[in-house]
This record gives structure tokens, sequence and C-alpha cells, in this order.
């Protein structure tokens, strides 16, 4: 996938409908974004659990072969955004045609995966099918010069990936993602990315002032530790309608 930030320049418009041009990735407008912390601290994990939407409604299609997606995800990386580093992205990803991202759920199911945009592409796992209604927890972390991502549904660990650490984390953001195809994606509804908690290597007490909130709200993101641990019970993302030019951004990819 690709990350709002790394898709530069970004395309910014204003009014209430778009008409986006085939094979264009299209990022919705409501997302956090936190990060750098301060002095040397750095992020060595987060854990958080989303109970995945309901599908998009209204995505066309209009050839078969050049499938639209819409993927859900919350990322961490040692950049804002650049090409030339790794995003750890953990992610749901949907489409009309699910075998078409390889795999095996229904048109109303998500997939999920561990997967990492990296400046060569992106390398991930296999998409696993989400019962409806399931609740997914992630876990980015840094072990061993090491990244591990772990998804979990119901105590079991259905996906799984371990990627060099290229440098020190220092930002975790997410992103609701649209890759039009030969159509549009339709509309996301909202949800909520619960139990957000991020570890740092030291003590930043001013941390959660690092926090952007564009379009979503939090219930307060603070630390009872003096500053090493973080958490917020919950942020709760707004619906996206990805053929709205006031709900989205449009990479110049």
């Amino acid at each position: 996938m690709r990350s709002i930030y790394a898709a530069v320049p970004l395309i910014a418009a204003a009014g209430a409908a778009a008409s986006y041009p085939s094979d264009r990735w299209v990022f919705g407008d409501s997302l956090f974004y936190l990060g750098p912390p301060s002095g040397n601290a750095r992020i060595t994990k987060a854990t958080y659990s989303i109970v995945p939407p309901s599908v998009p409604s209204g995505a066309k299609v209009s050839n078969a072969d050049d499938e639209v997606w819409v993927s859900v995800w919350v990322g961490a990386s040692s950049s804002a955004g650049s090409d030339y580093t790794n995003l750890y992205q953990p992610l749901f990803n949907w489409s009309p045609d699910q075998e078409s991202q390889g795999c095996s759920a229904t048109d109303e199911e998500w997939c999920v995966a561990a997967s990492t945009y990296t400046p060569d592409g992106q390398v991930g796992q296999s998409y696993v099918p989400v019962p409806s209604d399931s609740t997914v927890d992630f876990e980015i972390a840094v072990v061993d010069k090491k990244v591990i991502q772990t998804v979990t549904i119901g105590g079991k660990v259905t996906s799984q990936q371990s990627d060099a650490l290229d440098d020190p984390l220092q930002y975790l953001y997410s992103s609701n993602e649209c890759y039009t195809g030969s159509g549009s994606c339709g509309t996301l509804g909202g949800y909520t990315i619960a139990n957000l908690t991020v570890t740092l290597s030291e003590a930043d007490t001013n941390f959660a002032s690092v926090m952007d909130l564009d379009d979503v709200t939090d219930a307060t993101f603070s630390s009872s530790d003096g500053g090493i641990t973080w958490h917020t019970d919950r942020v709760t993302v707004s619906s996206i309608d990805f053929d709205s030019t006031d709900d989205t951004e449009l990479s110049s990819f």
C-alpha cells in the first residue's frame, strides 16, 4: 500500500464531487498522526484493536481486470512518509473481487495481513479473511533490530511478519486508502481504533503534544508512568466518501 505522506505532491482539491482518473491512489482525510518523540526517545511498540467497518458501499468497477480496492491501516516509520524508508503497516484490505487480491473472503468481509511498504515495493503476507464483527488485535514491535508485526483474531495469531528495522521508529499514523482501478471505491463507514498503546524507549512527557487529529477524535492520549507508555481508549475515525474531494486527497503518482 502507499503512504499518504509518501505520495507527494498531493492534489488538494475543493468541491463536493470528484471524478478521479483511473489507476490512482486516493486517501481519506480522516486520520491521526503521532510523532516524533522528543530527545532520544523512539517508538518501540504499538498495540491496538480494530473491529473493521462495514465493507465499502457504492464501489464501481468498469473493467474486471482492473479492480478497485480499499485499505485501512495504522503504520509505523522512521520518517514522516519518505519513499526511501519502510512503513510497517499491517492492514485490512477489501475489493469487490477478493480473489483478485489473493484472499478467499466474500465481498461482504474484509481481509487482513501483516505488510510493509518498502522502497522496493510492498512486502506482505497472504491475506486472511476476517469473520464479520471480529475484533482484530495488532502489534508492531521492535525486537533485536527487527520490526515484528503480529495480527491476532480471537486469541489466534493469523498473520505475522518480521522485517529489518531500517532506522529507529519515530512516527505512527493511520490512513484509509483507495485504489481506483477502473472505477471508484464508494464510501467507507466510520470505525474505532481501540486501546491504542504506544511504548517509547525512554520517557517523553510531551509526547501527547505531537498527536495530530484530522477529522478523528480520541479519548485523551495520556501516560501513567511518567512518559514511557502512552494510551488512549479509542480513536474514532469518521466515514470517508472516496468519491468526494471534500473527504479525500489524490496522489499524483
